[in-house]
């Protein structure tokens, strides 16, 4: 809600658009160029991690290269007898400075794997049978110099790698192995690869392509099984080599190089966090964020204030059209500020002309109408109503300035409606309601209502008040017409049967059933022929007046046609029903009209039926109580008759 009233202001509105402005210009510039900057700094970062990767992979492949060099050189000049190696061993590998320099450890191994002698000697792994291990196997087989994959040491299970190379005597034959071990824990150049590091959070790692790590420079893991979670480094088992982004072994986004190596089946990998990697463009955008801050510290207060200058017209504009709307100004707004107020003030002041003048010939129309028409504030004070308006209301003079809902009470089928039922509700297009106004006079009304500006502050009603009396006694008069007998103001056939249709629907709820009583009166064509039709017509009408005496309020009688009759006795029971049939019988008997010294009457057959579930219509029963009346005739007339229910034919 706040923000809604802050936004509400145009000053408010321009100074976002133009801080809005600054900051997507901004973004732009300088998303543009840290695109292209990212772009750059990437290539650049990539190619130092490949680098990084090729020159260690190189050094390290060289100074394998050169370890298997000297040892080769050093095992062809011990070619010997093999008695003679066995003798000498331990002077010959005492002999070996410039190998004990290059290896953390010297070993002269004859043809069955048993280690002849050993430099240093502190090892303790003389005499020992390594004819098990695989550098050991290889250089027996191939007879050729070879580097062997990491292993576990037999000196305090240290892991190692061995470099090899065959001795023979004087025919060739092979006699046995001179080995250099260099521990890959060890201080020796290993040790220096595994320390190294690209930036501050970056670090190489060495891998034989059977999968084991062989030094780990981030976690110094040696000897463990590489990981199948990242995919780099499974293509890299496979030969690939490279440089792509990936995710390292932390989780971390990172660039990756990987480089194989040429004198040992192992892999060289490069590894830098992207963190790290792109961290000037994250210390750029920093200071850029600063920077824009500082901007729109700036800008903000330099645009409220120049905006405000230039807006202070429009305010001044708007309360004087705000005074003249509730009428404590009647002259001109002020035609001042920029061109586009200016222009705006003098197209108000000649619209409220325009509108003045059609004011006054809409109230000199709506004077004349019957209609009334009323125009409300939200609290109920009317702002505008015609004659006939306030006459509704129920004053002489002018109604304007009081309050509608203090003057008059609305109701709608007994349901009174109050001010706030006509603000929340929708439009109403048409509305019966009686409207009772403060002199205790009522009218029908058919009531329009049209909301203005509904849910704000300066919500307005306004109603059309049509006086619908006469319409609705018409109304009234043809649908009583439509259900009465004009000459005994009985119901009619029509309304009767439907009565009668609505009992038997509700025949099941009652415990005492309904009676349906037809009345058929006796010897009725004489008194029109011999008294003529008024005196017919008189006596029918005596004879309804006797039939709705005789029942109570909620029972229903009705002129059916002719000399026709019918009764319906609610919740009656048939053995009450047949007395009051008697009675009815006795008062037609007894009702006598005298005309020109003479005196007529009728008598009547009547006949009686109950009301059941089992019927399945209201034609059914008439004709059982119409039967009863045939049979009231047979007798003789002038006598009531039953007509049982017939059973069920399921009992």
């Amino acid at each position: 809600m706040l923000i809604q009233r802050w936004f509400g202001s145009l000053v408010n509105r321009a100074v976002a658009l133009v801080t809005m402005v600054v900051l997507v210009t901004a973004l732009i510039v300088t998303g543009a160029g840290s695109l292209l900057s990212r772009t750059e700094l990437e290539q650049q970062a990539r190619n130092q991690v490949a680098t990084i990767a090729e020159l260690v992979a190189l050094e390290l492949d060289d100074k394998l290269r050169r370890r298997l060099e000297i040892l080769s050189e050093v095992a062809v000049s011990l070619t010997m007898s093999e008695t003679a190696l066995h003798g000498r061993a331990r002077v010959i590998v005492q002999q070996q400075v410039a190998l004990q320099h290059e290896f953390d450890g010297l070993y002269l191994i004859d043809t069955e794997g048993q280690v002849l002698a050993e430099y240093p000697e502190a090892y303790e792994q003389a005499g020992l049978n390594v004819s098990h291990r695989e550098y050991f196997t290889r250089v027996a087989s191939q007879l050729t110099p070879i580097i062997s994959e990491p292993y576990v040491s037999n000196y305090l299970n240290h892991p190692a790698v061995m470099i090899a190379a065959p001795v023979f005597n004087h025919q060739g034959r092979f006699i046995g192995a001179l080995g250099g071990a260099i521990l890959l824990e060890g201080d020796n150049f290993m040790e220096e690869f595994a320390g190294l590091t690209i930036g501050e959070s970056g670090y190489l790692k060495l891998v034989s392509r059977r999968g084991t790590i062989i030094t780990h420079g981030a976690t110094g893991e040696v000897m463990v099984p590489v990981g199948q979670e990242n995919p780099v480094m499974t293509r890299a088992l496979a030969g690939f080599e490279g440089t792509v982004q990936t995710r390292n072994s932390a989780g971390q986004d990172s660039i990756m190089s990987v480089q194989q190596m040429a004198q040992v089946p192992w892999f060289m990998v490069a590894v830098w966090p992207t963190r790290e990697a792109y961290a000037p463009i994250t210390r750029a955008s920093d200071s850029f964020v600063w920077i824009l801050f500082a901007v729109i510290l700036l800008v903000v207060p330099l645009a409220l204030w120049r905006f405000r200058r230039l807006m202070a017209p429009l305010q001044t504009l708007g309360i004087q059209i705000q005074e003249r709307y509730r009428g404590t100004r009647t002259t001109p707004v002020d035609v001042v500020g920029g061109r586009e107020i200016r222009k705006a003030a003098e197209i108000f002041n000649t619209m409220t002309e325009t509108l003045h003048q059609e004011q006054k010939r809409a109230e000199s129309i709506l004077g004349v109408l019957q209609e009334g028409v009323l125009m409300l504030d939200a609290d109920g004070s009317i702002r505008f109503a015609n004659g006939a308006a306030c006459r509704f209301v129920g004053t002489d003079d002018d109604c304007l300035g009081r309050n509608f809902f203090d003057m008059v009470t609305i109701e709608t089928d007994g349901k009174p409606w109050h001010r706030t039922d006509f603000l929340q509700g929708e439009d109403i297009d048409s509305l019966y309601v009686i409207l009772r106004n403060r002199r205790e006079v009522e009218f029908d009304i058919d009531l329009t209502l049209l909301h203005i500006r509904q849910g704000l502050h300066n919500e307005q009603l306004v109603f059309v008040l049509r006086d619908d009396t006469e319409r609705r006694r018409e109304e009234q008069r043809l649908s009583w017409e439509a259900t009465h007998d004009s000459l005994t103001q009985l119901l009619n056939r029509r309304a009767f049967t439907a009565t009668l249709v609505k009992l038997l629907g509700e025949a099941s709820k009652h415990d005492v059933p309904s009676v349906l009583m037809l009345i058929d009166l006796d010897h009725f064509k004489p008194v029109n022929d011999q008294g003529g039709h008024l005196l017919g017509d008189d006596l029918l009408r005596r004879l309804a007046d006797l039939f709705r005496d005789a029942v109570r309020h909620s029972d229903t009688v009705a002129r059916l046609g002719g000399d026709e009759f019918g009764v319906i006795l609610s919740s009656c029971g048939l053995g009450p029903a047949e007395l009051l049939a008697e009675k009815i019988r006795a008062g037609v008997e007894a009702l006598r009209i005298e005309h020109d010294g003479r005196s007529f009457g009728v008598t009547a057959s009547i006949g009686l039926t109950e009301l059941t579930t089992r019927d399945s219509g209201p034609r059914e029963v008439m004709a059982r109580a119409d039967e009863g009346c045939y049979v009231a005739k047979s007798r003789g007339r002038n006598t009531v008759v039953m007509v049982p229910v017939p059973p069920d034919s399921g009992d």
